[in-house]
């Protein structure tokens, strides 16, 4: 991921502490200097963790980053998840599921729907086929070529996807 996905990450509440050393490695790749980022990038998972919280609570404000609303880190943490999956680091559903349960557990991406469920982000076919393939997945004997058919319907959407939230992505925060 880079700084501004694990920013989102972080702000929706689903990076944890044991991270914040990845984290701040990611900010001195995408270009961030800072003496307290360049120390929590030297941390190990293993630190304890009141000192891991302060050090990036001292990155942030030392960069003076500016936090996303929860909105704006909601995309930039399904941007991330995105990447993982069209790089094969996560599973597509797993990927997915995290940026359904996860992602945008922290915005009410509900509310903005105009016709059908999260279309106001573009993804709704997606989620569509998410649903469709628990359905399948659910019944008796499931179809395992409509399975594998859906999840290669479900990537297709996802590179689609990934270029309408790139200006989100690229924005440095």
């Amino acid at each position: 991921m880079k700084f501004n996905q694990y920013l989102g990450k972080y702000v929706c509440g689903y990076l944890s502490e044991k991270e914040y050393p990845e984290f701040a490695i990611a900010g001195l790749l995408d270009g961030y200097d800072s003496k307290y980022l360049g120390n929590l990038a030297a941390m190990k998972r293993t630190d304890e963790i009141s000192e891991l919280r302060k050090y990036l609570k001292w990155t942030i404000e030392e960069l003076n980053i500016e936090i996303p609303t929860k909105r704006k880190a909601a995309l930039l943490y399904s941007s991330g998840i995105i990447n993982e999956i069209l790089t094969n680091k996560k599973d597509i559903i797993k990927g997915v599921s995290e940026i359904k349960n996860d992602a945008f557990s922290c915005y009410d991406f509900y509310s903005e729907s105009d016709k059908y469920c999260y279309d106001s982000v573009g993804f709704e076919n997606i989620h569509g086929l998410f649903v469709e393939y628990y359905d399948e997945l659910d019944k008796l004997n499931p179809d395992k070529k409509h399975l594998e058919d859906t999840k290669n319907e479900m990537l297709a959407e996802l590179k689609k996807w990934k270029p309408k939230l790139k200006n989100v992505v690229q924005q440095r925060v």
